[in-house]
């Protein structure tokens, strides 16, 4: 088996699905998801909203199920988070837990 046979049998293997589409962020930072997702996952509202953090467009469509945060090198080759990128993907996703949970209180108080 070669590299890339690997690669991509180890992020399908992660991510629970026979086939994986990238989403490209900035600064080199890549979301991996379920090809298949928006018809056998449910929305992952915290991904989606840590990917538009990290600059992917408020108008993309969310991300649904698992996703894969990884790096590329400059040859395009799959490669572990960088501290510096993990430190951004951990803020993207505080940030995005507390913009949700803002967004639910006052969901809730409009309810009530």
């Amino acid at each position: 088996m070669n590299v890339g046979t690997s690669i991509l049998t180890g992020l399908q293997e992660q991510i629970g699905c026979e086939a994986v589409d990238l989403v490209r962020l900035p600064n080199q930072v890549e979301a991996w998801v379920d090809d298949n997702g928006a018809h056998t996952a449910e929305v992952n509202p915290t991904a989606s909203v840590a990917t538009v953090v990290l600059g992917r467009s408020r108008t993309a469509d969310p991300l649904y199920g698992t996703v894969l945060f990884l790096s590329a090198d400059r040859a395009g080759d799959v490669r572990s988070l960088s501290p510096d990128q993990y430190t951004a993907v951990l803020a993207a996703f505080e940030h995005a837990r507390a913009a949700l949970d803002r967004a639910a209180s006052l969901t809730a108080a409009h309810h009530q």
